[in-house]
């Protein structure tokens, strides 16, 4: 493998006053070894399609807004940190282990599990990687970014007695509408079983106010974090968003416009409304005490 792989996630620490709030970025990454890319069997073009693009630059104000933010540093191509490390398609396996525990899932069955192995009919790889490969993935990169998920939000509940992972994407404008509209923000909250309905309602209230069309659970609910992170009556709240692409960069090269910086101020009012909402959820027995 590569000598110098970058570390598997990069950290934007929050600056106070706080909020109960994190952010998660899992499919912002550009580093993709070269070795593996020399083992691809498709061009830049078709990889992007997989790639949320510089979905977490328009996030950078949260952290004077107080909310701490990770994001990848790998491409997705790579490994998806946003699907089960179970979900692995046999496909990319050239012998499979007579003990492996693999979920073949619809997502999965479209190619897109925890490493892709395809874009509809087209294979991204030339050949099989094996379960060794895609265990070194898992252990070098997938794992690190969910024990600091899970860390982190420990963290923020035991200090406010409430978290929100806030889980940040972006969606190819063919994929986003819903009964013919074209849809400018997806909010999943897994039809309410990841987080509070009135986190949810606030949310798209805040940002309808800013004259976007927001709409709840369609066309996507939610992936494999908020799925997993997502536990309302423990007092964590996930919510998933999808930000239609073209609203703050171009589909094509993944570059930001001008939309971007539009963007940044809707974003930090959602980020401090939501806390808003957490907090006033919040009763005396969900406080664990200090942090250390």
């Amino acid at each position: 493998m590569t000598a110098h792989l970058p570390h598997p996630f990069r950290l934007y620490p929050a600056q106070p006053p706080y909020l109960p709030v994190l952010i998660s970025s899992p499919h912002s990454g550009t580093f993709l070894p070269t070795e593996v890319r020399a083992r691809m069997a498709c061009g830049e073009d078709a990889l992007r399609v997989l790639d949320d693009g510089p979905v977490h630059l328009l996030f950078l104000a949260a952290r004077s807004c107080g909310a701490a933010m990770l994001a990848a540093t790998h491409r997705r191509a790579y490994v998806d940190l946003n699907r089960d490390p179970r979900e692995i398609d046999p496909v990319l396996l050239d012998e499979r282990p007579v003990d492996a525990d693999l979920r073949i899932s619809l997502r999965v069955r479209a190619g897109l599990g925890v490493v892709p192995s395809r874009l509809g009919s087209r294979p991204l790889y030339r050949r099989p990687l094996g379960m060794a490969e895609i265990a070194g993935r898992l252990e070098r990169v997938y794992l690190p970014y969910h024990r600091e998920l899970e860390r982190r939000l420990r963290s923020l509940r035991q200090r406010f007695g409430v978290a929100v992972l806030l889980d940040i994407h972006s969606m190819p404008a063919s994929a986003s509408r819903v009964d013919r509209q074209l849809v400018d923000v997806a909010l999943g909250d897994c039809h309410g079983r990841a987080a509070d309905r009135g986190l949810a309602a606030r949310a798209i209230d805040t940002l309808r106010d800013a004259g976007l069309l927001a709409i709840r659970n369609r066309p996507f609910a939610g992936g494999h974090i908020t799925e997993s992170y997502g536990r309302p009556a423990e007092g964590v709240h996930a919510l998933q968003l999808e930000l239609r692409r073209d609203l703050f960069m171009d589909e094509a090269s993944h570059r930001p416009h001008s939309g971007a910086e539009a963007l940044a101020p809707v974003l930090a009012r959602l980020l401090a409304n939501l806390a808003d909402a957490a907090l006033a959820t919040v009763r005396p027995d969900r406080i664990l005490g200090p942090v250390a």
